[in-house]
């Protein structure tokens, strides 16, 4: 076989290899956050220290480096960010500024480095990381 032969084999190969992996359904939402300030409706605000939303297709993971990992689901509409969080405490979610396993959050702005999340209980500042 010569070398362009070769050479078309291994592009359509490689092709193919990667078009089997999992594609990003939730547009710019989807990769890693750091929350930068959160703005409570009691009008307190408080800046975490790095505490992150990871997003891949409907699953949700929430840290915070060395304290905890939350994981969850959620479901991405382009105006709301509903996530559940089935196994988490209340407790545990509060430092991400949820006040519940399950919350709905209105998605005021989203672009690839900027995001604000806004509930019944905070508004969420994000930079993506």
């Amino acid at each position: 076989m010569d070398t362009m032969k070769r050479y078309i084999i291994a592009v359509l190969l490689m092709l193919i290899v990667s078009a089997c992996g999992k594609m990003p359904i939730n547009g710019d939402l989807d990769g890693r956050w750091q929350i930068m300030k959160i703005e409570y409706v009691s009008g307190e605000e408080e800046t975490p220290e790095r505490a992150y939303y990871s997003v891949a297709l409907h699953t949700i993971n929430l840290m915070q480096v060395g304290v905890t990992s939350q994981t969850g689901n959620m479901e991405y509409t382009g105006d709301s960010l509903f996530v559940e969080m089935p196994v988490s405490k209340i407790e545990d979610l509060l430092p991400f500024g949820m006040n519940d396993t399950k919350q709905r959050f209105g998605v005021k702005e989203l672009t690839s480095k900027h995001l604000v999340l806004q509930s019944d209980y905070a508004r969420l500042e994000f930079r993506k990381f």
